[in-house]
């Protein structure tokens, strides 16, 4: 699904925003927040400001996380309020808001014809990490949540491979 959606974003900057959520796990709020000074371009890092729950954090930028934002940089109007990184690309002297960002998914989701929201590729990044054997403690630091529990949610979430691991195995067991 996330390969259907993806596939319909044809716009640099849309494509960039849709990202952060994938492979950062940005809130929808905190991609709208984004300054390009919270941007370190050499650590490959972003800085999270005053995300959910007044909490500072850093994340890290995968390589086509990087080169996604680095796409977007000559397109970029030379005055965005506040810096941000992102703008309104029908009003260009306007910074893009959280519902702009949902009303993109919107559309990209119904032309895909799939079932998603920003909140998911949010869900995706924290499934794809456990499932790839990432601690809970740092999907946790990297969410931005506060409580264990809330990370836990997605570990829930993400027990395909575990049952898959367990139907491999005892399907060897049962041959035997």
């Amino acid at each position: 699904q996330v390969e259907q959606l993806f596939a319909q974003i044809t716009s640099p900057l849309d494509y960039a925003l849709c990202l952060l959520m994938l492979r950062c796990g940005l809130r929808v709020s905190e991609v709208a927040q984004l300054k390009l000074e919270d941007i370190d371009w050499e650590q490959k890092s972003l800085f999270v400001e005053q995300g959910k729950g007044r909490k500072d954090r850093v994340v890290y930028l995968s390589p086509d996380a990087v080169a996604a934002l680095q796409a977007c940089l000559p397109l970029r109007p030379a005055q965005v309020p506040g810096n941000r990184f992102f703008w309104n690309q029908k009003r260009k002297q306007c910074a893009l808001s959280s519902k702009g960002i949902q009303k993109k998914m919107e559309r990209y989701a119904k032309a895909a014809g799939v079932k998603a929201s920003c909140h998911n590729l949010r869900h995706t990044f924290a499934s794809n990490l456990l499932e790839e054997g990432a601690e809970i403690m740092s999907v946790k630091e990297l969410l931005g949540h506060s409580s264990l529990a809330s990370s836990e949610r997605y570990a829930r979430l993400s027990n395909q491979k575990i049952k898959q691991a367990y139907l491999q195995t005892m399907r060897r067991v049962l041959e035997k």
